[in-house]
């Protein structure tokens, strides 16, 4: 153990929580739909060419004894829509079932509690949000006692209940119990932070890690057995589903399995058009379920489909078609052989040196376009928001930015690490990838790999260097007791020869300005947790210890702000529990300045939305615009290319610096 741990951690000892059993929720075991017996809810999509092709593929698949893969987010289930799911399995349509932590969360909750999902908007401003006694203390028990007998995330939950069956009355209507007695895998795949039962005092996120990183490699499993064909279905997992899936792929490709034939169908209220590629300059261009399914998947000559609508009519109309087919041609599905399926074998994965990779950003390649869009960027409210970060910053009141993977292939590093010389910046979160393409920018100059090419040649994240890095640096700091990026940090200043681009990254802006650099990450998603070594049973504790510095300079947000670059799940996410456990901890954050910056298009950002709106679902609007501020301070969002919004944020908070405008 370090003598002197480099950054405060916020300690959750004292974190107070309250029964869920005096919750009110807004969704119950009564509300649930009843697949045989409710009406077929009308959706005009079950009338399209795509719509009778995808069930053609998945009856065959199914016919063929080949998988068809159910990926889905938390709005499945707070819809009330389990049994739709649940009768899939008994009827052997489905093969695997993953979800992110939320699912399990609201899943768990039905079983023993026979409701879920709280009022966050009221909760939130008194620190009750997420303080759930039972569900953080059973799911953390069930996950810790789990991982230490080798079990996954799924697993764990599974065995818990099952072990105490007096504590859940609900369990038949349970996802993942039902899965496991079918002999179905679940899996679940985390993101550290974002979950409610991250806040619990006892929250072990050794254990959190470990288990997730199992059922990553489960379902690495069951993706490859997709090699001679099959289906993989994504409900309204905008990020974890469709990268998980690609890094699944992509490692079975890089062992020699084929992984051609692939269907892969996307439901979503997101409008998104899967038949032309949009320019990267639209928001669609970004979108993963588009890029991962229709864009890359068709590298491989696989199939990808995008079908809009709500959960409540996409599924049950996925549902009673293939029922209905069933029926009428009498089919019988064959199980999936999984001792005969194809094996994805990691010690067959080859690792490749970066100096072949093609990268989509080098340094110097981009500065004075970025310069020129930057000098037309001012938007309606732009001086405004960045005169309340001055004037919070003349108070002596900290700013914390979040950023999303995208930032270091954009060129806009030297603006941020420029604010963060200047003292403008005091603490920089970064997801795993932008972590990740951030070390490679100070190691090699060069970053964002070209992904043209790279699935169907097995290459796709199979870099060595970069991963020996983050490895490396993670085996040496975390013994230590240090934080994910605190290992970053430390590794790189003892092996200053290793990174002659440190003056243009990030970690280096925060090593001369002495600042924390915390690494949130999803377990699945980042190209270092594909390669045969990585541990993530130390990525899941190092990234917690992150969450706890983070957590830490929430504390002290009184006055100052909070700013978010392209990050559409972690930022928004972690930044929500920090305030719930700072607020529960009774530090006083009410006033602060908050503001989004994407590419996304929000209009009228202030006007309420209902659940019928794509743009409900939309985290950055909810948790950073406006939950944070309802106390207080002013939330904004700002439409805009990384290239367009950063400098033009360093133009306008560096311009008084040494009685001069700084040139970025």
């Amino acid at each position: 153990m370090a003598d002197v741990l480099p950054f405060p951690r916020l300690s959750l000892a004292k974190v107070s929580t309250n029964s869920v059993h005096d919750r009110h929720n807004l969704v119950t075991i009564r509300n649930m739909a009843r697949p045989y017996e409710d009406e077929r809810p009308a959706w005009n999509g079950a009338t399209s060419p795509q719509w009778t092709d995808l069930i053609d593929r998945i009856v065959e698949a199914r016919c063929a004894g080949k998988p068809v893969i159910w990926s889905m987010g938390a709005h499945v289930i707070k819809n009330g829509l389990s049994r739709y799911v649940i009768e899939l399995v008994r009827n052997g349509v489905i093969t695997h079932v993953s979800g992110n932590g939320a699912t399990s969360i609201h899943d768990f909750e039905l079983a023993f509690l026979g409701e879920t999902s709280e009022d966050v908007a009221q909760s939130i401003e008194d620190g009750s949000f997420g303080m759930w006694e039972e569900t953080g203390r059973y799911m953390n028990e069930a996950i810790r006692q789990g991982s230490a007998t080798g079990l996954g995330y799924g697993e764990s939950l599974h065995r818990y209940l099952s072990t105490h069956p007096e504590r859940f009355p609900y369990y038949d209507d349970c996802v993942f119990v039902q899965c496991q007695q079918f002999g179905v895998p679940y899996t679940c795949h985390i993101s550290i932070g974002t979950d409610i039962i991250h806040q619990h005092p006892i929250a072990d996120y050794e254990a959190l890690g470990q288990a997730s990183g199992r059922d990553f490699r489960t379902m690495c499993q069951s993706i490859a057995g997709l090699s001679e064909g099959g289906v993989f279905l994504n409900f309204g997992s905008a990020i974890s589903g469709p990268e998980i899936f690609l890094k699944a792929v992509s490692m079975a490709r890089n062992t020699g399995l084929g992984m051609k034939g692939i269907t892969a169908a996307n439901f979503d209220i997101v409008p998104a058009d899967a038949s032309r590629k949009p320019p990267e300059t639209a928001s669609d261009y970004y979108y993963r379920p588009r890029r991962n399914f229709v864009d890359r998947l068709g590298q491989i000559d696989g199939t990808g489909y995008l079908f809009q609508g709500l959960h409540q009519e996409t599924i049950p109309a996925l549902f009673h078609t293939v029922l209905d087919r069933i029926k009428e041609q009498s089919l019988t599905f064959r199980p999936v052989d999984r001792g005969a399926a194809p094996k994805l074998e990691r010690e067959r994965m080859q690792l490749f040196p970066i100096a072949e990779r093609n990268s989509k950003f080098k340094l110097g390649s981009a500065v004075s376009e970025h310069r020129q869009l930057s000098e037309k960027y001012d938007p309606p409210q732009f001086a405004e928001m960045a005169e309340r970060l001055r004037e919070s910053k003349k108070n002596g009141k900290p700013l914390l930015v979040s950023l999303g993977g995208n930032v270091p292939g954009s060129g806009t590093t030297a603006a941020i690490g420029e604010l963060v010389r200047q003292g403008m910046i005091d603490h920089v979160a970064v997801n795993g990838a932008c972590a990740f393409q951030d070390l490679e920018l100070a190691a090699f100059g060069h970053t964002e790999e070209d992904s043209n090419g790279a699935l169907s040649n097995g290459r796709l994240g199979m870099w060595r260097e970069p991963s020996e890095i983050v490895n490396e640096a993670l085996a040496a700091g975390y013994p230590l007791g240090l934080g994910y990026g605190e290992s970053l940090i430390a590794y790189v200043q003892q092996h200053t020869e290793k990174f002659p681009f440190l003056a243009h990254s990030l970690i280096g802006s925060c090593i001369d300005g002495g600042i924390p650099y915390t690494v949130h990450i999803t377990i699945g998603t980042d190209a270092v947790q594909q390669h045969p070594d990585a541990d993530f049973r130390q990525q899941g504790g190092a990234s917690g210890r992150d969450f706890l510095i983070y957590c830490s300079t929430v504390s002290q947000l009184e006055g100052g702000a909070f700013l978010n670059f392209g990050s559409t799940v972690i930022g928004p996410e972690v930044f929500l529990k920090a305030l719930s456990i700072v607020r529960n901890l009774q530090h006083t954050v009410k006033n602060i300045t908050t503001a989004n910056f994407d590419i996304v298009k929000l209009g009228n950002y202030h006007m309420k939305v209902g659940y019928e709106d794509w743009d409900y679902y939309y985290r950055p609007r909810k948790n950073i615009i406006h939950r944070p501020t309802s106390l207080g301070g002013k939330g904004y969002h700002f439409e805009g290319m990384h290239q367009e919004t950063i400098p033009a944020l360093a133009k306008q908070l560096l311009r008084d610096v040494n009685g001069r405008e700084e040139h970025i």
